[in-house]
């Protein structure tokens, strides 16, 4: 923090009341950079939005000044309750709450069933990249990010 303070001119104090945390400003500075990367379209096309939403995922996933900091900061959530809610009321939430809207928006126009829960179909479609992301079984691609889009689609779909 100490170094963080002196490239940006202001003390470790005035640093300290932003981000109480290196983990904090980490998370904050994961937002502003890759926060766009994370938006979920709604073009009306939910199959297209999903396929688009994931390569971008498969993309910051991959991208190796990103990656390493964000399989650390996950691994500091699972013994640090703090970073953990930090996480989660920064990130995670918010995302989620965005994945939930397109979803229900899906359901609503009939490219999605009725009966689903919302919560496990974000679930489905989003867990097989952060699988990969930390628990590296196989390469995170675009190729592979369509391919689980294309999967999730045929799932949720109606039959």
């Amino acid at each position: 923090m100490a170094a963080i303070a002196a490239r940006a001119g202001v003390t470790e104090e005035l640093l300290a009341t932003r981000w109480p945390s290196r983990s904090a400003l980490l998370i904050d500075a994961f937002r502003r950079e890759i926060g766009a990367e994370f938006l979920l379209a709604d073009s009306g096309d939910f199959h297209a939005d999903l396929r688009s939403q994931l390569t971008a995922v498969a993309k910051v996933f991959t991208d190796p000044s990103i990656s390493p900091h964000l399989t650390a900061l996950i691994a500091e959530m699972q013994h640090d309750p703090e970073v953990s809610g930090t996480f989660g009321e920064r990130v995670f939430g918010p995302n989620r709450f965005m994945a939930r809207a397109r979803f229900e928006s899906a359901r609503k126009s009939g490219q999605i069933r009725d009966d689903i829960d919302i919560d496990t179909a974000i679930d489905l479609t989003f867990a097989p990249l952060w699988f990969r992301l930390l628990l590296p079984t196989g390469p995170i691609t675009p190729d592979y990010a369509a391919e689980v889009a294309d999967l999730s689609v045929a799932a949720l779909g109606r039959s």
